[in-house]
């Protein structure tokens, strides 16, 4: 069962996003040669990585991301309290197509490679995806862009999935 989403666990996701991105734009704004889209990369692969472990229905995936929202949504409602003295409340949220045999299998075939590369990603990398994992988790079934993009990115995952061990 996928955890509600709450305005804080909005916030996170959106401040994840916000702090990697105006950090990125520092930096790489100083070059006279432009912006090194590269460098977000590690950010990008993590939002995949939160997406596709939150579509998980169960299993250890599943339960993983479940907890990860359940901790921004309660991570971020502290901070809204705290900082606005605004209540969150649940939102409306997207509900994830679920995923076939074929997606599955790619789920947990980008989870291996992550594993496999993890010690030799740079620490500063490391923190990019994890981060990208938790924003991508909780922003996945929002109403907004984050769950338009879920939505369009698990077909296709389910396709290219089923397309590869053959199956329909």
């Amino acid at each position: 069962m996928i955890t509600p989403l709450t305005a804080g666990g909005i916030l996170v996701g959106l401040a994840i996003l916000a702090w990697y991105g105006v950090r990125w734009w520092q930096v790489n704004g100083k070059k006279k040669t432009g912006k090194d889209y590269k460098a977000l990369a590690p950010l990008a692969y993590g939002l995949l990585l939160g997406v596709l472990g939150a579509a998980c229905g169960g299993g250890i995936l599943g339960w993983v991301f479940s907890r990860v929202r359940a901790a921004s949504n309660a991570t971020g409602e502290k901070v809204l309290g705290s900082t606005t003295g605004a209540n969150g409340a649940n939102l409306a949220t997207t509900t994830l197509p679920p995923l076939n045999f074929g997606g599955a299998i790619l789920v947990v075939i980008a989870f291996v490679i992550a594993a496999a590369l993890w010690k030799k990603i740079d620490k500063s990398d490391q923190k990019m995806i994890g981060a990208g994992a938790v924003s991508g988790a909780t922003l996945c079934s929002s109403g907004g862009i984050g769950g338009t993009g879920a939505l369009a990115l698990l077909p296709l995952v389910n396709s290219v999935g089923n397309s590869l061990i053959g199956s329909v």
